[in-house]
Formats: structure tokens, sequence, C-alpha cells
């Protein structure tokens, strides 16, 4: 080993004491129960960490189809409640002797592409379009309440506005006391929104929550939409609530679109309503 280099003299040595000190455990665990069990523990928990590891990587991987295989049961678990919440409405149409026809509601899944939270006129992008069934003028869902309305469509895309639209109202309800006003987004923070045209005998309480109307054409009633942090006399004639959204608007990901069985016969006589005014 004399004319060996240096530094391949000290792998040889390295690799001469790995070898050995490999032999001497070896010897060691078979012939020690106690030391080959300390060994074989020690195995163990790094077979634990390994298996630990892949199992997070695999979760990880298969992430997405996680969270499609959730939306779905998401959309499932709507329609049920939606179709729960019509047989409620003739249910009591029933009972008070004024029957009328409810309409009933079936809900597209769609993926968030494109989202804006930052502008005045924030819109959505979801990869669903008239191939899937979408048109214009479909109210828009997620997980945590209303997200928008369907504005533009193609074959496969579609254009929503959002509800951080200063342009957009909706009709929403102070569910305790079953009153109703117009929902509208004043252009500042994206997880609060305001509650108008509430009466000022009605009584509010920080924490109450706020549903979607039964009277909307383009939603489910008693959707949760959010709690109200605070109230304020407009006008000295109404009230105005400020409303913390359960929706994460720069955190939504997947959306259903709401078709309604009668929502061609609603927009025709909305039409017309609109036109009488």
């Amino acid at each position: 080993m004399a004319g060996l280099p240096y530094l391949l003299k000290k792998i040889l040595v390295l690799l001469l004491f790995v070898a050995l000190q490999s032999a001497a455990i070896i010897l060691l665990v078979n012939n020690s129960y106690f030391q080959q069990n300390a060994v074989l523990n020690v195995v163990r928990k790094w077979q634990v960490k390994c298996w630990d590891k892949r199992s997070s990587w695999i979760a990880f991987t298969n992430l997405r189809i996680t969270n499609d295989e959730l939306s779905r049961e998401n959309v499932a678990l709507k329609a049920e409640l939606a179709r729960l919440s019509a047989l409620e409405h003739i249910w009591r149409a029933e009972k008070e002797g004024n029957l009328s026809a409810s309409d009933t509601f079936s809900f597209i899944p769609a993926l968030v592409i494109k989202n804006s939270v930052n502008q005045r006129h924030n819109h959505l992008i979801i990869n669903k379009g008239q191939a899937d069934g979408i048109r214009p003028d479909m109210g828009v869902i997620g997980s945590h309440g209303i997200v928008g309305i369907i504005s533009y469509v193609t074959e496969h895309y579609s254009m929503v506005i959002s509800l951080l639209n200063i342009q957009q109202r909706f009709t929403a309800e102070h569910k305790k006391s079953g009153t109703f006003g117009t929902l509208r987004w004043n252009g500042n923070h994206y997880k609060r929104i305001h509650l108008s045209e509430i009466p000022q005998h009605t009584e509010v309480s920080t924490g109450d929550t706020v549903v979607s109307s039964p009277f909307s054409l383009l939603f489910p009633d008693g959707i949760p939409l959010g709690t109200v942090r605070s109230s304020s006399l407009k006008q000295g004639t109404s009230l105005e609530l400020e409303i913390e959204l359960f929706q994460d608007f720069k955190t939504l990901r997947y959306v259903q679109v709401v078709s309604g069985s009668r929502e061609e016969e609603l927009r025709i006589i909305t039409e017309k309503e609109q036109e009488a005014l």
C-alpha cells in the first residue's frame, strides 16, 4: 500500500473499518438475544418512518383524485339538500293550504382555473361550458356559500361574475328572524359583505347566521353564507349588517353550477317583470 495515493489509502482503511464493524455487529446480534432485540427495534423504527413517508407521498400524489371524489360527494349532498328543501316548502304550503310549485335544483361540479379577489369587479373562470349543460345566468356555489353567476359561456369554459363584484346584488336572509335583504360587496375586504334593507326593528346579534333566501331564483334557499359581525342604522330607516363570509375566495378551488328545473320559465317571467317596471 506504500505506493498508493494518500486519499485512496484513506478510502481503503475506511472500507476495512466498515467491513470489520459490520462483521462485529452481525456476530454480536447473532449471539445475544438482547442485542438482537435492540437492533430489531431500531430497524422497525426506521421501517415505520419509511412507511409513513411513503404513505404521505402517496396521499399527496393522489390529492387531485381525492379532491375530485370529495367534490362529487359534495355535489350529491347538495342535490339531496335541495331536494329536501323543496319537499319542506311543499309540505309547509300544503299545511297552510297555499300550495305552490317549488323549484328543484341539480348541480354540475366544476374546477376554478382562474380567480381574482383584489379588484372591484372580480371574475372567475371554470372548466365547464356549453358541452356540460352550462348556460348564462346560472348560479354558482362553493362548499361554503354563494360564489357568483355565470356571465359568459364557451364550449368548454365559463366566466363567472364573482360575489366579490360591486355590481352584483343577491337576496339573502337573516336566518333567526326570517327577514330578507340585499346582499352586496362594497369592494373592500374579500371576506366581508353587507346585507342591507333589514327593518330596524329586527333583533340582530353578533354571530347570527345569514343564509340564501327562498326568494332567490338562482340558488336553493338555506345555504349558509356567513355570520353577522356588526350592524348599523342607515338613513334612519333600516339596518345594514356586516357579514363575515364562510367562503374563502382566496382558496376557492371547486364549485358547483346550479341548474334549476324551471330556470327558463323563471327567466322569462323575470324579464317580463323588469319590462313592467
